[in-house]
């Protein structure tokens, strides 16, 4: 390799000192020629030394394109090297049906390209979360690497050591979310920061909009007990108002509603889906404490005449909250979806699966929920399911479902 060096100047009335590589003033003495070269080694010492520092501080830098600047690109930059070590793949269980994850899943790899391909299985009721529970004490990690857990057995889970707490506060990525991207809604945050909630399922009322007379749509809970829909409007066998009866706000006037309920001969139907049907073709004019999901969903299947609306007063029970999961090789990627679902992924969550947060102003019941009081089910109100339940059956003379009884063998 060549090197280059420069010739030192030398002015007039100097010598070059070949051995000593300094100048020599022929006016000054041997003493005053020293100290002036000291002063000018020393000057070209210092600026050598600060170039130095300059080029590695500049070396350093753009050696390290991707070192994050705030918490959201420091998640990004983690997760991309999570998916680096495992080819980009994701086996992923949540409560969703597949139709739901059909354009939110390749919405959130377009979104972060370094995810290659999301395996997906839905995994509902208790039975499959307390075997996995069960196998993970034993050694025997789950399926998934991203996976909801059953709000039933969220403690179970925790108090096992099966959670981690998220690598980055959820109100700090906030802080930091990409430009354009709508906040995480104040009813996501867990209180204690382990876990984002990143759907909300709204419920509200249904009516026929040929058989209700404009104006008298029911837009407010008491129009369900308005004695013109005496014995004409529709109530499922299982509960949907859970918020109602947890809210210390609410539950007065709600336990009351349900008396009226009866009263007012509420015929009482098993699942949601019969419901809407029932209302879509006119057998009944109106029915309440719908899913917004299911009601909304039919209507934008092709049923014309079926309308849904929120009421005076929004049950909101917090769907799909993610934990990190202990024995997952993907904490940072887990972290990242659960916040894109709750950001980012709002949009796409409310208008292919129709479980968005209402508070989104973007979300199709934000007009008419805004200002309004919102009753929430969190993990404490699932807690208490089955006692809420079993008041539910029983105000609305609902028969208890006995458990069969195993035949002892012989």
């Amino acid at each position: 390799m060549r090197r280059y060096y420069a010739t030192p100047k030398v002015a007039q009335n100097e010598d070059l000192d070949e051995n000593k590589n300094c100048t020599i003033n022929k006016k000054y003495t041997e003493e005053e020629n020293y100290m002036t070269n000291k002063r000018k080694q020393k000057m070209r010492t210092g600026g050598l030394v600060t170039g130095l520092h300059v080029a590695l501080i500049l070396a350093v830098v753009g050696a390290q394109p991707s070192m994050a600047k705030d918490p959201y690109d420091k998640l990004v930059s983690m997760a991309k090297a999570e998916m680096g070590k495992v080819g980009g793949k994701i086996r992923m269980s949540l409560d969703w049906p597949g139709r739901d994850t059909k354009k939110i899943l390749p919405a959130f790899k377009k979104a972060f390209p370094f995810v290659k391909s999301i395996k997906y299985k839905r995994e509902r009721g208790i039975g499959p979360f307390g075997r996995f529970l069960i196998s993970w004490k034993q050694g025997q990690n789950p399926p998934y690497d991203i996976m909801h857990v059953a709000g039933e057995m969220q403690k179970q889970y925790r108090d096992a050591g099966a959670f981690i707490k998220p690598i980055f506060d959820y109100r700090e990525l906030n802080k930091s979310r990409p430009t354009g991207s709508p906040e995480i809604s104040d009813l996501a945050y867990s209180p204690d920061g382990w876990y984002l909630s990143s759907a909300g399922l709204v419920r509200g009322n249904a009516y026929n909009a040929k058989l209700v007379p404009k104006g008298k749509e029911p837009k407010t809970w008491d129009a369900c007990t308005n004695s013109m829909w005496k014995g004409r409007v529709l109530i499922d066998s299982r509960n949907k108002l859970h918020a109602f009866q947890y809210d210390t706000k609410q539950r007065k006037r709600h336990i009351q509603w349900l008396k009226d309920m009866v009263k007012n001969k509420v015929v009482i139907v098993q699942g949601q889906g019969s419901i809407a049907q029932k209302v879509a073709a006119g057998e009944y004019p109106i029915a309440c404490a719908m899913n917004y999901h299911t009601t909304q969903r039919m209507i934008d299947r092709g049923a014309k005449n079926l309308r849904f609306t929120v009421a005076d007063v929004i049950p909101l029970e917090l769907g799909t909250r993610l934990y990190i999961n202990k024995w997952s090789v993907m904490p940072a990627t887990t972290q990242l979806f659960a916040f894109w679902l709750a950001t980012a992924g709002q949009d796409m969550l409310d208008k292919t699966a129709y479980r968005g947060f209402p508070t989104n102003p973007t979300n199709r019941n934000y007009p008419g929920s805004r200002g309004k009081h919102i009753s929430i089910c969190g993990p404490d109100c699932v807690k208490q399911w089955g006692k809420i339940n079993a008041e539910y059956q029983k105000i609305l003379n609902i028969p208890a479902t006995k458990k069969k009884r195993r035949k002892k063998k012989k």
